[in-house]
């Protein structure tokens, strides 16, 4: 049986930030910050997911596919 379960996520950059990586990501085209973020997105989720399974046999929980926003 599979069921799937729908999570947004949301990053709320500060524009006013001085540091290097906020301006880098606020300069990149919007189709770029996107797949950037998805990427970072799905990449957390999966860490987070691989320490969620460990030990249990009864149910695999995993990102059912990537897609784009």
């Amino acid at each position: 049986m599979i069921i799937k379960h729908l999570v947004e996520l949301e990053t709320v950059i500060n524009e006013e930030s001085n540091e290097p990586s906020a301006k880098a990501i606020i300069s990149m085209p919007e189709e770029e910050r996107n797949k950037f973020f998805q990427e970072a997105g799905e990449g957390m989720i999966g860490q987070f997911l691989d320490m969620a399974n460990e030990g249990n046999s009864w149910a695999l929980i995993r990102i059912a596919k990537k897609t784009l926003v």
